[in-house]
């Protein structure tokens, strides 16, 4: 049981060093996830410093056995803060980025992010009801109670192996992005396909020219945090630019994958393919990516990647395309590897 209840703390001191290191590095994106939740954003630049070192603070305390019962508790406590922000959010169709552990690990909210927390938060209430047999003078004989140094050892190196990981990813995302092919040559004739629609059937490239219109294909990622982001401004260009051109977006996965996203914006014109190969035969190696496709089925723009050079290319056709505001903006990089 020793055993069981030291390893537990050192996940969980792990978990919370992370994620409190993390969100330090990007104070920016922490600011922003914390209005997403529902903060007022007059207290954002506070909870976003406050917040972090909360969790650094439980991490700590985690590796000493004095002060394991009062940081599991806290533990408690900042979970279930956690949990209850995101079954609301998740319960009003919000899935903005969690941004759980800063841009080491960001997605937007789900099932899946309620239900680590929920783990997460029972293995602190175990450590917290357990947390007896770990304090001076009553530890069993023969039992295994490591010294701090030994914890803090074990939880710095998890923590710097996992802030390394992910500056690494990062770091190949932008190799990529720099990387990645501009699309096909203007004038080429764009691939054809034709994919599985969202409200059923299937719809080809010529039923997207059909109307004589310029076509502006997005590839898109489900789990793109970026794509995420954007997919309201979609709504609004589908909108207003219909009479102007067609606006389909290019996703994968299955419809449940996809039916947060469309159900949530109310997105027309969405696509799926199995995995990327259409996006892959116009170029598109990144999410989000778009590309413009003239009424004779010609490529007729380069591949823009990312929100800012998305409104850039439907500029060249509407005319200037404003930025949301601040509340709606972005606060990831602009571009994702898809995976």
């Amino acid at each position: 049981m020793h055993l069981i209840i030291v390893l537990l703390r050192i996940i969980l001191s792990a978990v919370f060093s992370t994620a409190g290191v993390t969100k330090l590095l990007d104070q920016r994106g922490t600011r922003e996830a914390v209005v997403n939740f529902g903060s007022p954003r007059g207290l954002a630049p506070a909870l976003g410093v406050l917040l972090p070192i909360t969790e650094l603070a439980i991490a700590v305390g985690l590796l000493f056995a004095e002060t394991t019962r009062v940081s599991a508790v806290a533990a408690v406590a900042v979970l279930a803060i956690f949990i209850v922000a995101i079954g609301v959010n998740l319960a009003r169709g919000r899935t903005h980025d969690c941004h759980c552990f800063g841009q080491l690990y960001s997605r937007p909210l789900g099932w899946p992010t309620l239900i680590r927390n929920f783990v997460f938060a029972a293995a602190a209430i175990f450590i917290w009801q357990q947390s007896a047999v770990l304090t001076p003078g009553v530890s069993a004989p023969g039992s295994f109670v490591p010294a701090p140094w030994v914890l803090a050892s074990l939880v710095l190196l998890i923590t710097g192996a996992a802030v390394a990981f992910g500056r690494g990813q990062q770091a190949q995302a932008v190799t990529e992005a720099a990387e990645a092919p501009k699309g096909l040559p203007l004038g080429a004739t764009a691939p054809d396909f034709e994919l599985s629609a969202y409200e059923g059937g299937t719809t080809s490239l010529q039923q997207l020219l059909a109307p004589r219109k310029p076509l502006l294909l997005v590839f898109t990622n489900p789990n793109c945090s970026p794509c995420v982001s954007l997919f309201a401004e979609i709504k609004d260009w589908q909108k207003a630019h219909s009479d102007r051109l067609t606006i389909a977006l290019i996703s994968f996965g299955t419809i449940k994958e996809n039916f947060v996203n469309v159900a949530r914006n109310g997105l027309g014109q969405v696509l799926l393919q199995k995995k990327r190969e259409v996006a892959e035969s116009y170029g598109g190696v990144l999410t989000p990516t778009a590309v413009i496709v003239d009424p004779e089925g010609r490529i007729a723009s380069k591949l823009a990647a990312g929100a800012e050079e998305i409104r850039e290319l439907l500029s060249t056709i509407v005319g200037p395309v404003a930025a949301p505001p601040p509340h709606r903006h972005e606060h990831a990089h602009e571009t994702a590897a898809v995976r």
